[in-house]
This record gives C-alpha cells, structure tokens and sequence, in this order.
C-alpha cells in the first residue's frame, strides 16, 4: 500500500514538509529577473511560459522582491472569465482607497488618474513608482480581455503614456488565441527551460538529500520526470515509498532503476531538459509495480492500470 506524501514525510520523522516552499535560484529564474528588470523599466508586456510546476510564479515573485516595485495580482476564481472590468477594480482598488466608480468611461477616467498619479510618485530612492500588474493562469484569458489590455496599457497622463507594466504568467502562450495578433507583435515572451541536472541534485541534496545514497541522487536528476520541481517532488516521494517498504530509510541506486522510463536518456550536467514524453513514474501505480517485480509477481500491476492496496 502506497503512503500518501505527509504520511511519508512523517514516518521519516518529520514534523513539517520539507520540500514545501523550498525553492532555490536556477538559471531560469536569473534570466528572467533580467528579462523582467528590462521589462518593467520599459514598462513593457511580457509573458513568462513554462509547463506546470517550472517555477514561474516563484521566478516572477523573486524578480519583483528585488526591485523597488508595485504589484497587482488580480485573482478570479474562473480565471477564464476575468474581464478587463475586474482588472480595473484590482487597480483601482490597490493604487487608492476609493470605491470604484460605475460606468466604464467613467471608471477608466478614474483608473486613469489613480495610475497616472501613483506612477508618477517618487520612492525612497528618488525613482519614479514602477507599477506592475501580473496575471496568473493568462493561457485561459479570453482573447477580448487581452485587446483590452493593450489598450489599457496605452492610457496616458500627464503627457506620458504606458504608465505600468503587465505580466502575464502562463503556462502555454496566451497569445496562442486567434485575434490577438496585433497585442503579440507589442508583447514579448520568455519560455522556462525547466531544471537541469545539476539544479535538480542540488535540490534534492538541500531537502531530503540525508535519504538518497549520492549515487541515487545523480541518477536521479537525469530522468525527465526531474525537470521541473512538482513532478520532482512527487519522483521523491515515490522512491521514499519503495525504500521505506523495503525496510530501508536511504533510497538507492537500484530504486532509482526501477522507476527509470527505458527510454530515458542522460541529461548534459548543467542543462536543462527538452520537453520529451516519460512513462509515468510515480504514484501508487508505479510503487506497486516495483514491489511486484520484487517478490516475482509476473503479473505485475492488474490491466486496469489500478494499484491494489
């Protein structure tokens, strides 16, 4: 039987998840602070595009502690049905104490004014206010919201237009949509390459690292599955499932082995990974075939791919 994460976790005697918000600086996230540095002092519209669990709202966050800045997040539960009405009000809402007024000519007036006057303040450095407005999950943004935000961006004050910056995080490019193609060619984007060998290792080694022979550990991070940190994670577990089941607290190389997709190739050390496909790996399924082709079950895991517990 499979043991859920947490249960993992606390079995190896942990009293908190240790992989649970510990992230660490990659390549991917010193490219995009200085993409992002560029952007935002261009008050320019970029997208960050990477597959899930690739660390761009962590890039995007870090970029932006390391600068003097503003941000807006604007949040919708169904994202894909925020408007361009509901970024306003974040805005409005965030830049000033003011209720947002009603009527779209009239609350784009008052947007207008609210943006122009916050950017135009001074920071305790003597800069003038960077605003940035970054938007999560924008791959399920409709495109009318989208031409709407170019536009918006355009808005001017005080003889000084494109008064704020908009980040757009994704995981596939929200540009993709047809329609759009005049707010791409005023846009730019950075794809995340995801982790490279060498920056999968060394986050294992920080978290768990003390449970994996170093042997394992470099094996490891040259499987595709480690390329960005959730399916990492979930590798981890899986093989602290199989150690543990075996009587063991250290994950070995030959646990490793047994979970490696056969057509899984090494990874070049300090480069990341091309998006390729990999044979699921983790998960009750994958820790019940393991021990199933440990005590000699030739059946191996029941055809309709369930785990029994």
């Amino acid at each position: 039987m499979s043991m859920t994460r947490l249960e993992t976790f606390v079995n190896l005697g942990y009293t908190k998840d240790p992989l649970k918000g510990k992230l660490h600086e990659t390549g991917d996230m010193v490219r995009c602070r200085r993409i992002l540095t560029m952007a935002v002092e261009s008050r320019a519209m970029v997208s960050i595009v990477g597959d899930r669990g690739c660390g761009k709202t962590e890039a995007v966050k870090a970029a932006m502690e390391r600068m003097d800045v503003k941000t807006i997040w604007p949040k919708r539960v169904d994202q894909e049905n925020m408007t361009i009405a509901d970024i306003k009000t974040a805005m409005i809402l965030e830049l000033s104490d003011e209720n947002v007024k009603r009527g779209g000519i009239v609350s784009s007036a008052q947007l207008r004014r609210i943006v122009g006057t916050a950017s135009g303040k001074r920071t305790a450095h003597g800069a003038e206010t960077q605003i940035v407005v970054i938007i999560e999950e924008a791959q399920r943004l409709h495109k009318n919201t989208l031409r709407s935000l170019k536009t918006l961006r355009e808005m001017d004050w005080a003889g000084k237009s494109e008064l704020f910056t908009i980040i757009l995080v994704a995981q596939s490019d929200p540009m993709n949509h047809p329609g759009v193609s005049e707010v791409r060619l005023r846009s730019d984007i950075v794809r995340m390459q995801g982790l490279s060998a060498n920056e999968a290792a060394h986050y294992v080694r920080e978290t768990i690292g003390k449970h994996f022979d170093p042997r394992a550990i470099e094996l490891l991070a040259e499987l595709p599955a480690a390329r960005n940190y959730l399916e990492l994670q979930e590798l981890c577990v899986t093989l602290l499932n199989i150690a543990l089941a075996a009587g063991r607290e250290l994950v070995s190389v030959e646990d490793v082995r047994s979970v490696q997709p056969p057509e899984a190739e090494p990874v070049p050390r300090g480069q990341a990974r091309g998006k390729q496909p990999a044979a699921p790996v983790s998960g009750a399924t994958a820790l019940q075939s393991v021990l199933n082709r440990r005590n000699g079950d030739a059946g191996g895991v029941p055809a309709d791919g369930r785990a029994s517990c």
